[in-house]
C-alpha cells in the first residue's frame, strides 16, 4: 500500500499482511524487509484484548515497533480493498489493539467506498532531550539554519520524536543527516525513534488551518534511512507546536513530507477536546500477492 496519498507510487509504502495469526514473531521479522525496504510492515491479527476489534503489529526491517501511523492507515485501506471492511460491517469506527494500547480508528465512507481513515493517538508527552545543542551537527547544518524562537524538544504520541524547527525550505532540503549521531540527542531514552526537522509554512492556508513540511530520520537500529511520510511523528509535531504556542489548539495542521525523496504525501492532524491528537489520511493499493512459505 501507499499511505498518506491518493495517488499510486507516492506517499509512504507499507506492506500489509492479512490473517497473520499463524505467523511466529521471527517469521514476521523475516517477512517485513521482503515486503517493504523503506519502513514498516504491518501484520493484522486477531485481537487478544476484549475491547479491540483486531490487533496490529508493526515491524521495520530490523525490529518490532510500538506504533506506526502510515501502516495503520494502510492496513485499514487494505482490509477495505479485500472486502473485509465495509460500511455495513464496521460503520464509522474500529478499535485496533497495539503495543501502545487500544486505539480508535475512524472510517469515512462515500458511496460505500472507504475514503478517509483517522487514528486517535495516545495522549502527548513532552520532554527536552539531553543534548539539543547537537541538533545542527546531527542534521549537517549550520546553527543559523535553526529557528531560535521555538524549542528543540521531543514529543511522544506513540513514538518519541525530536523536533527541530528550521528557518526555511532551503535549510530542510540541505539536511545531510548523520544517522550514527541521532541517538546522541537523547542517549538515555532507548525508545527515542528519530529526529524531525521541519518548517512551519507561512502560506495562504484557509482560516483555522496551518501547514508544515518536514523530514524524519531514524537511528540505525531501526533500519530506516529516511521515512517518507511519518503519521505518528506528524501527529506529535502538532502537539509540539500547540505546546510551544505556535499553533492554536483548534487549528487543523496539514503536514507534507517525502518531497525531498520524490515520494510526497500529507497528513491532516487536529487536537481533540480531550487533548489527544488525531491524524487522518488515505491509502491506495499497489500490488497483491500470496506468501508461499
Amino acid at each position: 500500500m501507499n499511505a498518506f496519498t491518493d495517488r499510486a507510487f507516492s506517499g509512504n509504502p507499507a506492506g500489509v499482511v492479512l490473517d497473520a495469526d499463524g505467523l511466529f514473531d521471527a517469521q514476521m521479522q523475516l517477512i517485513a524487509p521482503q515486503l517493504n525496504t523503506v519502513s514498516e510492515t504491518v501484520f493484522v491479527c486477531a485481537a487478544t484484548e476484549p475491547d479491540a476489534d483486531l490487533q496490529l503489529r508493526y515491524f521495520t526491517s530490523t525490529t518490532e515497533v510500538d506504533l506506526c501511523g502510515h501502516a495503520t492507515i494502510a492496513a485499514r485501506f487494505a482490509l477495505a480493498a479485500s472486502g473485509r471492511v465495509t460500511e455495513q460491517s464496521h460503520g464509522g469506527s474500529v478499535r485496533a489493539q497495539t503495543r501502545c494500547g487500544v486505539l480508535e480508528l475512524g472510517l469515512e465512507f462515500m458511496a460505500g467506498k472507504l475514503i478517509w481513515v483517522s487514528m486517535r493517538q495516545p495522549m502527548p508527552s513532552h520532554q527536552i532531550p539531553t543534548h539539543p545543542e547537537l541538533a545542527a551537527t546531527v542534521l549537517g547544518l549550520e546553527p543559523s539554519a535553526i529557528r531560535h524562537d521555538l524549542p528543540i524538544a521531543c514529543t511522544n504520541t506513540g513514538i518519541w520524536s525530536c523536533f527541530v524547527p528550521l528557518i526555511d525550505l532551503g535549510a530542510l532540503a540541505s539536511v545531510i543527516v548523520k544517522r550514527e549521531k541521532i541517538e546522541a540527542l537523547w542517549p538515555e531514552n532507548i525508545d527515542f525513534a528519530g529526529v524531525y526537522p521541519f518548517v512551519l509554512l507561512d502560506d495562504a492556508s484557509p482560516p483555522g488551518t496551518a501547514s508544515a513540511r518536514g523530514r524524519f530520520f531514524c537511528p540505525k537500529k531501526f533500519g530506516i534511512d529516511e521515512d517518507p511520510v511519518t503519521g505518528t511523528a506528524s501527529g506529535a509535531l502538532a502537539a509540539y507546536l500547540i505546546r510551544a504556542g505556535a499553533l492554536p489548539a483548534t487549528c487543523e495542521l496539514q503536514v507534507r513530507q517525502g518531497v525531498e525523496m520524490g515520494s510526497p504525501g500529507s497528513v491532516r492532524i487536529r487536537q481533540l477536546a480531550s487533548g489527544a491528537i488525531e491524524i487522518r489520511g488515505q491509502a491506495v493499493p499497489i500490488f497483491r500477492g500470496e506468501l508461499t512459505s
